[in-house]
């Protein structure tokens, strides 16, 4: 431990650790548009595209080039799957895709059909699925 000395008067000093810093995000490799490449994201980030995955019959590679094609130009890879994973995981919790789900409405969050509060609706960006060739 490094002892750094207080700028103020009778404040105890300050004691840093040399410990290094450990990221809780997680590298893997994927194929991209034909190329390998690194990835690292939060594990909550990979179990989602685990998820969308599974539910839309795709391949890891497949969903991360369709994130990659629908991304602004000076977006990293990265930022665009974390979009992706949000905005996939967004319209399945707007009110048509918890009906289709056969969810309730705002039970979780402790919320009453009778509260009156009125939300704002903000139009809905669809992905629709691409073909993987």
């Amino acid at each position: 431990m490094l002892n750094v000395q207080s700028l103020y008067d009778g404040a105890p000093a300050l004691k840093v650790s040399k410990t290094p810093f450990r990221s809780s995000l997680v590298s893997r490799n994927v194929v991209v548009s034909g190329r390998r490449t690194s990835v690292r994201l939060e594990p909550e980030m990979w179990d989602g595209l685990r998820e969308i995955c599974q539910r839309e019959r795709a391949t890891m590679h497949q969903i991360c080039t369709t994130a990659e094609l629908q991304k602004a130009e000076k977006t990293s890879l990265t930022a665009a799957i974390r979009v992706f994973v949000m905005r996939y995981f967004r319209l399945a919790a707007t009110d048509e895709g918890h009906a289709k789900a056969g969810h309730g409405y705002s039970l979780t969050l402790g919320l009453s059909l009778n509260s009156g509060a009125n939300y704002e609706r903000r139009p809905v960006v669809l992905l629709t699925k691409t073909s993987f060739v």
